[in-house]
């Protein structure tokens, strides 16, 4: 897992798994790269194949921290280029209504605010 910052972008790439393996570790390693200055979170689920609860629990668990860290409107978290099957684990758990979801080869169209 790589986590870059860029721009006022915290990006996230490589990441093959999120599940109960290595979600403690994926939370703790992104939200101790939170700052003040950023505006989103990307986070790349394209080379993601498999998610389990735990992964999900981790996701949910970040955007919690998040909303902590930015209490400003306009910032978001970003999970882009799910796989079909990422993608209905997201679904079925309800997250697509905190997170903007955008599926392989869609452009970026906005953010969706970070509720407080």
């Amino acid at each position: 897992m790589n986590i870059n910052r860029q721009n006022g972008t915290l990006s996230v790439t490589g990441l093959r798994e999120l599940n109960s393996t290595n979600a403690h570790s994926f939370r703790s390693a992104v939200a101790g790269a939170l700052s003040h200055d950023l505006q989103a979170i990307e986070i790349d689920l394209s080379q993601t194949q498999t998610v389990d609860g735990a992964g999900l629990g981790a996701l949910v668990a970040l955007y919690e921290t998040a909303k902590e860290h930015r209490k400003r409107e306009g910032f978001a978290i970003r999970l882009t280029n799910p796989a079909p099957t990422v993608q209905q684990m997201i679904e079925l758990a309800r997250l697509h209504h905190l997170f903007e979801i955008t599926p392989p080869g869609s452009a970026l169209d906005g953010a969706i605010p970070l509720s407080t």
